[in-house]
């Protein structure tokens, strides 16, 4: 049932993570539009390799702690939110090497610097902002996200007027930008160092409750960073660039669906402490149900008109116009994908990641399947078939498991 609460937090949900969607749509698009389709193919891979890594972090560092951080003493927060702190900055370390390995042996030592620090940046700004989303404070976490990701957008458009728009140059923008993101919110957390609980003790927390979920975020991240990067293998940077653009498309929607995935473990949490798994189902119904409109709505259109919506996004000459099917494709795969990602953050919020993981476990295989037998056959377009296909066993798999988690806890 709907009321006032539900409403009022999903709405500046979706209104915080609509500025961080958009600021990283806005980016994608002007680089689409004035970097050669090998430097975009480039920054594409960069990207999707910061987001694989940055997984170790969210998952055994930041997802437990939007977890406690609401349930902990008034007097354990700050102590709670400072330990965090210092750990992201521990894993980021080896994970900053593997970047930097990366970047030598491919031959780009000259994006090492500006790479590490916007890699490190990002990850202190994603802590504070993880950290206000925690109390549920999402609109106090617009103004940092607004400098950190609209404020990169100025940037790269300031870059391109000075004609200065270099691969250096948008990850030291970027750094820029999460840094001073990152300053805000620390500063409306009002974070402290003083008094940090045990490192260790926390740490050992921290991956008991998180590392079912790394595993799982792995999964479901390779289940579509792995088609760029074998696009890319077969047909070079500009293959994976086209992947990319057409999933520029479908990710327009992702304010909805990252925001819901925001609210929805911690509401979950909560309800499941009140009146168990059936509570806390019907908790995070609630905000699937307000999602399911404008996303299913968006995609429609997508899929209604995608050659239009190309021509808009990167111009009527550009290359990228034509991948009119397999943003079709993408946008089917993605509407099927809706109820399974749901389901997923539901299951994080009761403390059932390993669940969730044999959802995302069996869409990833399925993926890898399906991609071996299509993708030789129809390139970028099987690609994306096996995605819809992936997404079916998702939807299929979160709908066993939840009627299952339903019924036994009736019988129970």
């Amino acid at each position: 049932m709907l009321d006032r609460q539900h409403i009022f937090r999903a709405s500046w949900t979706l209104v915080d993570q609509g500025v961080v969607s958009l600021g990283a749509f806005l980016v994608n698009v002007q680089l689409a539009r004035h970097l050669v389709p090998e430097d975009y193919g480039v920054y594409a891979l960069l990207f999707g390799a910061f987001l694989g890594l940055q997984l170790v972090n969210s998952s055994l560092l930041l997802y437990p702690m939007s977890i406690r951080l609401p349930v902990a003493a008034p007097t354990d927060r700050m102590p709670l939110l400072a330990a965090t702190t210092l750990l992201v900055l521990a894993y980021s370390a080896p994970l900053c090497a593997v970047l930097a390995a990366g970047l030598a042996i491919f031959g780009h030592r000259d994006l090492i610097v500006p790479v590490l620090a916007a890699f490190v940046l990002w990850q202190l700004q994603e802590a504070m902002r993880r950290g206000l989303l925690a109390e549920f404070r999402h609109s106090s976490a617009i103004p940092g996200d607004m400098l950190s990701y609209l404020g990169l957008v100025a940037a790269v458009g300031a870059l391109w007027l000075c004609e200065a728009l270099t691969l250096p140059a948008v990850f030291g923008a970027m750094a820029l930008a999460c840094g001073a993101g990152a300053a805000v919110q620390a500063w409306q957390l009002r974070l402290s160092l003083r008094h940090v609980v045990d490192l260790r003790d926390t740490a050992a927390e921290f991956v008991g409750i998180g590392g079912w979920s790394l595993v799982n975020n792995v999964v479901s991240l390779l289940r579509v960073q792995s088609l760029p990067w074998a696009l890319a293998a077969a047909g070079g940077a500009a293959a994976a660039a086209s992947f990319q653009a057409a999933l520029n498309v479908v990710n327009l929607a992702n304010p909805i669906i990252l925001g819901l995935c925001n609210v929805i473990p911690q509401t979950a949490a909560h309800a499941q402490r009140k009146g168990g798994n059936a509570e806390a189902w019907r908790a995070a119904r609630v905000y699937m149900l307000i999602g399911a409109p404008p996303t299913l709505g968006y995609y429609a259109v997508a899929f209604a008109v995608p050659g239009f919506i190309l021509s808009v996004f990167y111009g009527a000459a550009s290359p990228y116009v034509s991948l009119v099917l397999a943003v079709q494709l993408l946008v089917v795969a993605w509407a099927i994908g809706y109820a399974a990602d749901m389901v997923c953050s539901y299951l994080h919020g009761i403390d059932a990641a390993r669940r969730a993981l044999t959802i995302n476990v069996l869409g990833a295989i399925s993926a890898v399947v399906l991609a071996l037998l299509l993708s030789r056959l129809y390139g970028l377009t099987g690609g994306c078939l096996a995605l819809v296909g992936a997404n079916l066993v998702r939807l299929a798999a979160s709908h066993f498991i939840q009627t299952r988690i339903t019924a036994h806890e009736r019988t129970a």
